[in-house]
């Protein structure tokens, strides 16, 4: 092929290819209007990229899962001892005296009903002097032990040990009671009251013992009793016979009361028709006065038994009615 006809050729392929160019561009164009021949080259901007927004995770704070309160042990509560015998036990028991000469004490002991049964507690003691001419016999004849027995288990009185010490000195009445340490009060001070306390649970106090007396027995009961507050916090005498009392000064109940600081309670009794009602209401008017804590019972009746045994409920109360009334109130054992 000539060079002419390749030139004309090209320039038919060069024509063709414009045509086509054109066409497309023209096409590409549309209702947008966009310059085709001058195109605008918009540099896209990235669109922003979204970051992913991390929501934080909610720490969960734990709920306090519920502790139910703890269920509060129970304390036991001490069962009340309650006893079930009616009837206390009457020992008898004896002992030679220095404070007497030598002379051989004989006693009864009166234990309260299940005495036995509570070895860790401490029973109040009451000691009771009888009358003269009698013996240790004279209260439990009174009956004393009946009355302490029913009381304590209809729970009227608390239960308690009863002390009865015979004196009946052969060599007349007032041989070896004049006072001190060589004579009943030393006899009962020094002697008998150790001996109770060493042998039985007793409450070793001066509120844990009381003393009282029958017409001589309750002079000895004031002259022991108001010359020992240290021992004995309760005294009664019942008809004491002051009348018939000649003691030492330093033994005589009213001159006791006059001198001393009385802290101690004290009863006194009579009968209407009993020749110990003078003195003994002399000596109640003169406690009175001293301001002291006494009481005062006029019974009917003169100087018998029978005024003793219908006063005896009123004694066994006053002489008990500062005293645990059960049991379990009683002190235990150290």
């Amino acid at each position: 092929m000539d060079a002419v006809k390749r030139v004309q050729l090209l320039r038919k392929f060069e024509r063709i290819w414009v045509f086509i160019l054109t066409s497309l561009l023209v096409a590409c164009q549309g209702a947008d209007g966009v310059d085709i021949q001058n195109p605008v080259v918009v540099a896209s901007e990235p669109s922003a990229t979204i970051e992913a927004i991390y929501t934080a995770t909610p720490s969960v704070t734990p709920t306090a899962t519920p502790t139910s309160a703890p269920t509060k042990t129970a304390i036991p509560t001490a069962t009340p001892f309650v006893c079930s015998s009616q009837e206390g036990q009457t020992r008898e028991g004896s002992f030679f005296s220095p404070a007497m000469a030598e002379e051989e004490i004989h006693y009864f002991v009166h234990l309260p009903p299940c005495y036995a049964y509570s070895r860790e507690r401490n029973f109040p003691v009451l000691y009771l002097f009888h009358g003269w001419p009698m013996d240790e016999e004279h209260w439990v004849e009174l009956g004393v032990e009946k009355i302490a027995d029913e009381w304590s288990g209809r729970s009227m009185m608390g239960p308690l040990i009863i002390v009865m010490p015979g004196v009946v000195n052969p060599q007349g009445l007032y041989i070896n009671s004049s006072g001190g340490d060589h004579s009943v009060e030393g006899m009962v001070v020094n002697e008998l009251v150790p001996l109770i306390d060493d042998n039985y649970r007793t409450w070793q106090a001066a509120e844990g013992r009381a003393l009282g007396g029958i017409s001589r027995g309750g002079v000895w009961a004031l002259e022991i009793g108001l010359r020992n507050p240290d021992i004995f916090s309760i005294v009664g005498a019942h008809s004491p016979a002051l009348s018939v009392n000649y003691p030492l000064p330093a033994y005589d109940p009213f001159l006791l009361v006059e001198d001393g600081a009385l802290g101690q309670r004290i009863y006194l009794s009579a009968g209407d028709a009993d020749w110990a009602r003078h003195s003994t209401i002399r000596l109640y008017e003169l406690l009175v006065e001293n301001e002291a804590e006494v009481q005062y019972q006029m019974g009917e009746g003169a100087h018998v038994d029978r005024l003793w045994r219908l006063g005896l409920p009123n004694y066994l109360k006053f002489y008990t009615e500062t005293w645990p009334r059960s049991y379990d109130e009683l002190p235990p054992q150290d």
